[in-house]
């Protein structure tokens, strides 16, 4: 038995790992695992199938075990229909929608040769296997066999005992109401009405309507998560994080004296009331990024397209993608602040 913790300071243990070291550890050794989880995201789920798909595993079960009952968002859903329909196409598992009762745990069980070999149990939801997030979680991971067993045996009796097919289950409609990408990242704060109503007249006559760059997909750094991913000294492939994307401005704009120049840090504010950090880099300036958290951006604008329905989760960002939403670019308006600027998507 292995105790797992986040490692955050100030309550940090140097010789122990956290679930995201484990969880890739485990999955190298295993070709095949089952999983269930009271709440799921989009982007870990379709991280999830990426994942699978690059490392060339043969078999996923997951069991989701909340949304059959508190509503899936339309993102949620499709990313599940999603990861559902790959696993049944290559006949390797599925998804399962608890229907009996919630269940709220968090548990993993990983095969070798359909025997199970290790488990872990503990606090982690899905988001945990793929970034080092700021939330402490604790889990135990297991590798007595007997306990494996018994383990593994508990999450086939919950799937078959408990659980409905996701496509057999009855979907009575979406959970509506505001985007919560962007709640609790680090650096990012939503402004109350009256401040953001305040800032928005201290804008000034400085401004820059960036491209986004759609014309070759594959090459688009909206699209990095269908790229190679990172490959690992053991030749495990690690996708890049759905939500992970660097703005290319280009040179026509970065080479305007008023635009930032690289190695600045600036606050933006946007256009429905975020505020976080952006870094200017790059040889030309020619990288936009949020600064404190790559993925930050990435969250606030594929978020937008998403919540606009212009884009399902797990799909490129293309020209018909911006057509959809009706517009292909952002603006970046100076304030008279130096530090500060206000971005607006919005259509």
């Amino acid at each position: 038995m292995e105790l797992i913790l986040s490692n955050i300071l100030p309550v940090r243990h140097t010789t122990i790992r956290n679930m995201y070291s484990v969880f890739n550890d485990l999955l190298l050794e295993a070709d095949g695992l089952r999983i269930a989880s009271g709440y799921i995201s989009a982007d870990a789920l379709t991280e999830l199938k990426k994942l699978i798909e690059m490392n060339e595993k043969s078999y996923l079960e997951l069991v989701i075990g909340m949304h059959g009952f508190d509503g899936f968002t339309r993102s949620q859903y499709e990313a599940a229909e999603y990861l559902d329909s790959y696993l049944r196409f290559k006949n390797a598992g599925g998804v399962r929608i608890a229907t009996v009762f919630k269940f709220h745990g968090k548990v993993c069980s990983f095969l070798k040769n359909t025997i199970p070999f290790a488990a872990i149990i503990g606090s982690s939801n899905l988001n945990s296997i793929f970034d080092n997030l700021n939330i402490y979680e604790v889990d135990l991971l297991l590798r007595e066999k007997e306990t494996v067993l018994e383990v593994d045996t508990f999450l086939s009796d919950l799937s078959e005992k408990a659980c409905v097919f996701f496509k057999d289950w009855k979907l009575k409609g979406f959970i509506e109401g505001k985007n919560t990408l962007m709640e609790g990242l680090e650096g990012v704060e939503k402004m109350q009405r009256e401040e953001f109503d305040e800032i928005w007249p201290h804008k000034i006559d400085v401004s820059f309507k960036i491209p986004i760059k759609s014309d070759d997909a594959l090459r688009s750094n909206l699209n990095v998560f269908f790229g190679k991913g990172r490959v690992d000294q053991r030749g495990f492939i690690k996708p890049r994080h759905w939500y992970e994307v660097e703005v290319i401005v280009p040179n026509s704009i970065t080479r305007d004296s008023s635009y930032p120049q690289a190695g600045r840090i600036i606050t933006v504010i946007t256009d429905d009331g975020w505020k976080f950090r952006c870094k200017i880099s790059g040889d030309y300036s020619k990288n936009f990024r949020s600064h404190d958290d790559l993925k930050t951006l990435g969250r606030w604008f594929k978020g937008r397209l998403e919540n606009s329905g212009a884009m399902k989760v797990g799909e490129m960002v293309t020209k018909e993608t911006l057509r959809r939403y009706g517009r292909d670019n952002f603006e970046l308006i100076a304030s008279d602040d130096p530090d500060v600027w206000l971005l607006d998507f919005s259509v």
